[in-house]
Order: C-alpha cells, then structure tokens, then sequence
C-alpha cells in the first residue's frame, strides 16, 4: 500500500513539473543589436511621391544612393526632404503618410525653424520627422534627470509609403 502511495505521487510531482525545454520555448529574446558598420538602404524602399496633385514617381534605394545625406553620424543618416525632392521648396507643406493612413504634416520650414527629412536608422528603418537643422541628432539619454527629460517630441512616421507636397497656400 506504502509503496503504491509513493509511486502515486511521484507520477503526480513528474507531471505536474514543467521541463526546462518548456521554458526555454517560452523565453522571448530581444532583438539583436544594430550592426556597427554603414547599414545599406533598404532595396524594397519605394515611397510614392505627389506635387501638387501630380505623381512624381517614387523615392527608392537607387534615388537615395544617388544623393549625399544632409546629416550623418554614426547611427543614422538624414536627407532634408528638399534635396530628396526638389519641388519641397519652402513655403510648402510636405505630408508624410505611412501605409495604414497616419499622416503627419510638416510645413517648411516650420515656425520654429525645422525640416522635415528622410532618416535611415541603423536598424534600416525610413522615417520621416521634423529636425533642427542647427542640432540634427541632439542627445536625449542622460539629460534631464531620472524619469524628468523630455525626450524626442518631435511627430514622425514610420514605415513611410507615400510624400504629397503641396503649396503652403492650400
């Protein structure tokens, strides 16, 4: 009887325990770090491009590769949305949308004297943000005290499918 009640409860520990490969499964990784090398722009970009209604084509790897960025370090470069395309002249408004619909607007220059521009990131993302041309790549860590700095307020979007560019007048 002794023994039965032993053998019983070891089943009962056994199955009731879980198994090391049950929790590995089940540990999610973050993703890896960003390679410290130049990261290469994305050969899948295509960003469709409007002025003032009519369709100027699209904004792809081949066109980026083409254009010296306005603003590199060592983790992102810039491009201002004017050298991209050079109808973006100011006094226009430069509407990012990204492809569930978001859209962000950007008159250039805005009142406070920043540029919309195109950044590559060094995890290969596209994004379009506002920037002050003065300090592209200010520092956020580490400012401001535990909990108290501001950090990028700045709207952006990301990923980006379409720019419209209109006369600020519109």
């Amino acid at each position: 009887m002794l023994l039965r009640l032993v053998a019983l409860l070891a089943m009962v520990a056994t199955s009731s325990c879980s198994r090391a490969s049950d929790e590995s499964e089940a540990k999610q990784w973050s993703k890896p770090p960003p390679p410290k090398d130049d990261v290469a722009i994305p050969t899948t970009l295509a960003i469709d491009v409007t002025v003032d209604g009519a369709a100027k084509g699209a904004v792809t790897a081949a066109t980026l590769a083409t254009k010296q960025p306005d603003f590199v370090d060592t983790d992102r470069k810039a491009w201002l949305i004017s050298t991209i395309i050079p109808e973006a002249t100011a006094g226009t408004v430069v509407e990012a949308i990204g492809p569930t619909g978001v859209a962000v607007k950007f008159a250039r220059p805005t009142a406070d004297g920043l540029e919309p521009v195109l950044f590559l990131t060094r995890r290969a993302e596209v994004i379009v943000s506002a920037i002050d041309p003065k300090d592209p790549f200010p520092r956020y860590h580490g400012q401001g005290g535990r909990l108290h700095r501001a950090g990028d307020q700045l709207p952006r979007v990301a990923p980006v499918s379409r720019l419209v560019i209109t006369q600020g007048s519109r």
